[in-house]
């Protein structure tokens, strides 16, 4: 609601009941002669609540007039009107609200004396709901019901109004002469403004001035010879402002111009185009939906018949964007995430965010889950899989899951609360059962030697798990988990092998059917904890603890490779002789069949290092670190049984950093061409050379160090001038419907953290693959994000990677952001990469006119400089 709309009515329908409860009194108002102020609680047969008045001197004159002066007040409802005098005329039907002459000593800035001047002290003030209107006179008539404000003020939203007088035509309109807005809080010399001579204002409808002026301090750069625009408050209809700029390849353009639509509470549409002089038009639409606590959606999508080349031939693209979320009852939900593009270079060609357009697949994905009593539950689920560069396709239409809870096996029997039932061994001892159908449809690239083409393959399966476990404490230290696992697999085809002569190789092709995979594995593990405490010597009240969790376990499979299962195929060659063993379930939906068996014990050992400081209240306790490591060897293999082994070094010393290493190692040697041989390492050790001989051979590396830091000094930030991240597209973000996850026709200027003076978040990596230790594989790059706020008003930011062992970077950008109290600049900086480019604009802060600005950019094809 426009600011004139409601303080200004609102003052009148104030005038109106405080006359009414003058008139229509029961008693007439007697004012002691000695006192000073008077409070009276009127009721009149036409007002719901008591009118409340009092001033300082409250007189009556014998014509009719009632006179409250020296700080008058009038209160009805949450409406509250103040001034040095208040006069109410019963004859001629007028309320007056105004101020008085005073005199007032003030410095001059010349002499520095003090000078007497006359001042106007107590303006009326009108409030409401925390809306104020403040003028030099209020004036109103109860029996027409029209009023006058001279040089009115308020404020409204982000917006500040006033007006050489105010006038009062009808119950809903409201005339302005001299009308002024600004979103400048400075009252006497604003930084920008809007001026017009006359201002019509319709209740909750609309604004008609003309003409419009636009001034940047006094001197006045842009005019129109009138402006209409909706004033209503909220989400509501209308069109939207474009912007204009220019690129190099596409010319001069109009950027989001269209039309918002707010069709209800629970759903709108906005409609946008954008012209480009040279290349054509973009068609832009959303649509968005909710109904609270049981769905949330939108529909996003855009259409194109630009020229992309230099060919000058128009081509017709298109991408659709779905998300939804609902809540169908507790304990249904169902979600939808949906992109769908007419081709892979449509992001590439056309998004202004670079996230977009360097993604390499295009995910869409909808999941309906269910939930039963206890942990039961089924999902279903579709997606697809969509590679940009290939234009390759993986779909899963659909895969439905179902896990049966945990549940025991011999239930502990239920008796009533006196009576004690003692566990049994076999009360621990549960059941857990999963089951998952999949089919999947792939689209692939094939390459041969004389063409390209695309070959699709479909499968289905469905896959069944059973578990039977069991956790049992043993002598009061040791924990033992036996466990028995059964997995079966229905496939809708498996693969034939046969030698071909002519090629000679073993070809392979799929054959149709039902056919059934069955597999299981008998493990059990031991395990305890052994605790070991210290304290430091010369450390007072600190105490460190180390906890040890060594572990074994056992694992049985048989050699499922062998003829009598039948899910390996034996080949002859053309002598008879068998040429090898062929997975007939090679590359399934539940991957591979396993062979070899297994017969193995795995050990490993995990270390918590933890410290306690400080004593009762005052104690304090954190983990230093831990430190994992494990192994295991397989009797069954055939060669290289000893598993490498596997170590985990993690350290959090502070909530600002945290520091992980991983790496495996290997107990085989290798040769001079750099493959692994089967002989151990160990083999060369002696007692008399134990500790100088190698004993392992690093095979993998990876080193991550993490750092967030913030700083924070008071008063440095003004919280409420923070920067909108949403700078260039304001209208789509509408009260209560979600918005798409970053807009792919935008791109982002945005600055975190502007209510910090400043934060800092890094990200070290190094990792190394030496599988070949003569070619070994190493990345190292670092990863930064700063945002600066150098003073209360500027603000930087820097986000880079780089690649350390090139010494280069991978991308980077400069965001530098200017708070100029009512305005605002961003200037955008990428020095490197594709996306080499500069933007610079300067803008009004507030949202509602943040279109009003000045931008300059460069760029290979476009403003933003793609």
């Amino acid at each position: 609601m426009n600011p004139f709309k409601k303080q200004f009515y609102s003052f009148f329908i104030l005038c109106g009941f405080y006359t009414v409860s003058v008139l229509f009194a029961q008693e007439e108002v007697d004012v002691p002669p000695d006192s000073n102020s008077s409070q009276e609680n009127f009721r009149a047969t036409e007002i719901e609540e008591p009118v409340l008045y009092e001033a300082q001197v409250i007189e009556m004159t014998d014509d009719r007039i009632i006179v409250l002066s020296g700080r008058a007040k009038v209160i009805y409802q949450d409406m509250i009107l103040t001034a040095a005098r208040i006069t109410l005329d019963w004859d001629n039907h007028l309320m007056r609200a105004e101020s008085v002459p005073d005199t007032v000593w003030i410095a001059d800035e010349e002499t520095g004396d003090s000078v007497q001047v006359i001042q106007q002290s107590g303006l009326p003030e009108f409030s409401q709901a925390g809306d104020v209107m403040t003028g030099e006179v209020m004036i109103y008539n109860y029996e027409t019901r029209k009023g006058r404000v001279l040089r009115g003020r308020t404020v409204y939203e982000e917006g500040f109004y006033s007006g050489e007088a105010i006038k009062m035509v009808e119950a809903n309109t409201l005339n302005v002469s001299d009308a002024i807005f600004t979103t400048c809080d400075l009252e006497e010399n604003p930084h920008f403004y809007f001026w017009s001579k006359k201002m019509k204002i319709e209740v909750n409808s609309k604004v008609v001035a003309k003409p419009l002026v636009m001034y940047i301090g006094h001197v006045p750069v842009v005019g129109l010879p009138f402006i209409y625009f909706p004033i209503r408050r909220g989400r509501h209809s209308g069109f939207l402002i474009p912007r204009y700029g220019e690129s190099a390849l596409e010319g001069r353009y109009l950027r989001g111009f269209g039309y918002y639509w707010a069709i209800s509470d629970y759903w709108d549409i906005k409609a946008m185009v954008d012209y480009f002089e040279k290349s054509g038009f973009l068609f832009r639409g959303n649509l968005n939906y909710g109904v609270r606590y049981q769905l949330r959606g939108s529909i996003s999508g855009s259409w194109t018949r630009k020229n992309f080349d230099i060919s000058g031939q128009k081509e017709r693209r298109w991408d659709l964007v779905l998300n939804h979320s609902q809540e169908i009852s507790q304990t249904t939900q169902l979600s939808i995430n949906g992109r769908f593009v007419s081709s892979g270079n449509f992001y590439r060609d056309l998004s202004y965010n670079r996230e977009h357009r360097l993604q390499q697949e295009i995910r869409s994905n909808a999941t309906l889950t269910k939930r039963f009593s206890g942990s039961t539950s089924m999902t279903v689920n579709l997606n697809q899989i969509r590679k940009i560069n290939t234009e390759e396709i993986f779909e899963t239409l659909p895969q439905i899951s179902f896990r049966l809870g945990q549940f025991a096996l011999f239930p502990k029997p239920q008796k009533n609360r006196e009576e004690l039932i003692e566990n049994r061994w076999y009360h621990a001892i549960y059941v857990s059962y999963s089951s998952k159908l999949i089919v999947k449809r792939d689209k692939t690239r094939e390459i041969t030697a004389a063409d390209t083409s695309f070959v699709t393959d479909r499968r289905a399966g469905w896959e069944h798990d059973l578990r039977i476990s069991s956790s049992q404490k043993l002598f009061g230290w040791l924990t033992v988990n036996p466990s028995v696992s059964y997995q079966e697999n229905w496939f809708d085809k498996q693969r034939e092998y046969v030698f071909v002569d002519e090629m000679a190789q073993v070809e392979s092709r799929d054959v149709d059917g039902l056919f059934a995979r069955r597999t299981f594995d008998v493990s059990t593990s031991f395990n305890t904890k052994i605790y070991g405490l210290f304290q430091p010597r010369f450390l007072n009240n600190v105490m460190l603890r180390h906890v040890a969790t060594p572990s074994i376990g056992f694992v049985y499979q048989p050699d499922f490779s062998q003829g009598d299962y039948g899910y390996y195929q034996s080949v002859e060659g053309p002598s008879g002789t068998v040429i090898g063993s062929y997975d007939r379930y090679q590359g399934s939906l539940f991957g591979s069949t396993p062979r070899g068996g297994r017969k193995a014990i795995s050990f490993g050992l995990q270390n918590l290092f933890q410290m306690k400081v400080g004593e009762g209240e005052n104690e304090r306790k954190f983990d230093l670190f831990t430190w994992h490591l494990s192994s295991a060897y397989n009797w069954k293999a055939e060669q290289f049984g000893l598993s490498d082994l596997t170590s985990s070094f993690r350290a959090s010393p502070m909530q600002e950093v945290s520091f992980d290493i991983r790496s495996t190692y290997s107990f085989y040697q290798f040769d001079e061409q750099g493959n692994r041989i089967y002989k151990l390492y160990l083999d060369d050790v002696k007692w008399e050379n134990f500790l100088k001989k190698k004993w392992l051979q690093m095979t993998n590396l990876s080193v991550n160090l993490n750092l967030r830091f913030s700083g924070r000094v008071g008063g440095l930030v003004d919280s409420e001038n923070e920067l909108n991240e949403d700078i260039l597209d304001t209208v789509s973000d509408l009260e209560g419907l979600q918005n798409l996850p970053g807009d792919r026709f935008n791109m982002d200027e945005s600055i975190s953290g502007l209510d910090i003076p400043w934060d800092l978040s890094a990200t070290v990596s190094y990792s190394e693959n030496r599988y070949n230790p003569l070619k070994p594989v190493k990345k190292f790059w670092a990863r930064t994000n700063l945002n600066f706020n150098l003073t209360q008003n500027w603000k930087i930011s820097h986000r880079a990677q780089f690649d350390l062992i090139k010494k280069d970077f991978v991308s980077q950008d400069f965001v530098i952001y200017r708070d100029m109290h009512c305005w605002e600049a961003h200037f955008v900086w990428t020095p490197t990469g594709y996306n080499k480019r500069f933007y610079f604009k300067i803008n009004i802060k507030a949202s509602m006119l943040q279109e009003i600005k000045l931008e300059r950019g460069s760029g290979r094809t476009g403003l933003y400089g793609y």
